[in-house]
């Protein structure tokens, strides 16, 4: 058991209802961030105020699932109050339990969310926050067929974006529109814990702006383990290709992921994560508007049970983002730690810090601006 799922042992039970249980909590917190707009020429530094209410409903039945989940988040600065931002979010998701090994698997779920400046997907001089409504909903199967099994997972998305960036009418057409993807996995037991997998996807994305229609397919083979209590989670190589129905470079690239738990101590487990994905730009550059965007990320965080009540956790990340168009590189580091506090099964005090440090090469140009951005925050999680 990691430090994470001792945690989560000792939460609040929730409230019975018939065969389902309730999960309510509350997170009120403050915090001080010394460059809300994440820029070198116009930073802002305010305190912000937020509040998160949010339930969890999940059946208890010994056999299939079913889930609904639910949340509201405000932020609001104390003199700034062009960067105050809501976000909510509605969603189910459940599980069949069919004869033989097998399992149906679905989900749903509408969010109204808001970038911030920062933490754009790429870089787009943002300053204030930017709304957009997102729905996902996704379809599947999970079967064992003795020491082989196959999942296959139909995924959807649709996002639209308002179209003005702090108040200035911005065209956001390029990442308007709807996303496909089905993707499947067909692996092999080589021990009760380990599996060697090959997997593919086929993904198609119908944009507002039809410059960045696409399509995107990747074969890849990996491990899914655990060799022991101490190590678990999976790896995988691979070869994507991304092409645009536009004048927008296509992207074959080798790519890779990992998502390893390593149970270092009794008290202490790291995560190591890596994932690399294709996004588009509509920056311009030397008369070229838009471009394939290869993102890299790694990632690690290690989680300390100081006491049984007292955890302590700290994380680092690196994303480059490579731009296929023109010559742009940024680099993100991003560095952090936390203390959580559970004070008992129903409050926990947390204390957060996050560091970051961003890089182009392009710093200066048609607003990219390398910038450094601290913010700290306190609050306390109420559960029932």
């Amino acid at each position: 058991m990691g430090v994470g799922d001792r945690a989560a042992a000792v939460s609040a039970p929730g409230i019975a209802l018939s065969s389902f249980s309730i999960l309510p909590s509350l997170y009120v917190g403050g915090g001080y961030n010394d460059n809300i707009t994440a820029t070198n020429t116009n930073e802002k530094a305010d305190w912000i105020l937020t509040v998160k209410p949010a339930v969890t409903v999940k059946s208890d039945w010994t056999q299939h699932y079913l889930g609904f989940d639910g949340y509201f988040q405000s932020g609001s600065y104390a003199k700034y109050s062009d960067a105050d931002y809501q976000n909510y979010s509605v969603g189910t998701n459940g599980r069949l339990d069919m004869a033989d090994n097998l399992e149906l698997i679905g989900y749903a779920r509408f969010s109204h969310l808001n970038e911030l400046p920062g933490d754009d997907e790429t870089d787009t001089g943002l300053t204030s926050p930017l709304p957009y409504d997102q729905t996902t909903a996704g379809v599947g199967f999970r079967k064992q067929f003795n020491r082989m099994w196959t999942r296959v997972l139909f995924d959807f998305r649709d996002r639209a974006f308002d179209d003005a960036i702090d108040g200035v009418p911005t065209d956001q057409s390029y990442r308007d529109g709807q996303d496909y993807k089905i993707s499947g996995r067909v692996g092999y037991d080589i021990s009760p814990l380990t599996s060697v997998f090959v997997g593919g996807s086929y993904g198609w994305a119908f944009m507002d702006d039809p410059d960045y229609n696409a399509e995107e397919y990747e074969v890849i083979t990996g491990f899914e383990f655990q060799p022991s209590r101490l190590t678990r989670g999976e790896i995988f190589i691979g070869y994507k290709y991304w092409d645009s129905e536009g004048d927008i470079d296509s992207i074959p690239h080798f790519t890779y992921g990992a998502n390893l738990d390593w149970f270092a101590t009794p008290l202490l487990t790291i995560n190591f994560n890596a994932k690399q994905e294709v996004l588009t730009s509509n920056f311009d550059y030397a008369g070229l508007s838009g471009s394939s965007v290869l993102s890299s990320t790694v990632g690690i965080r290690g989680d300390y049970e100081w006491r049984r009540n007292i955890l302590l956790s700290a994380w680092f990340s690196y994303q480059n983002q490579n731009y296929e168009d023109y010559p742009r590189d940024d680099d993100q580091y991003v560095a952090g730690a936390e203390l959580r506090y559970l004070y008992n099964r129903y409050a926990t005090f947390r204390l957060t810090y996050n560091y970051t440090d961003y890089a182009s090469s392009l710093n200066g140009v048609n607003g990219v601006e390398d910038y450094q951005q601290s913010v700290v925050s306190g609050g306390i999680v109420l559960t029932y």
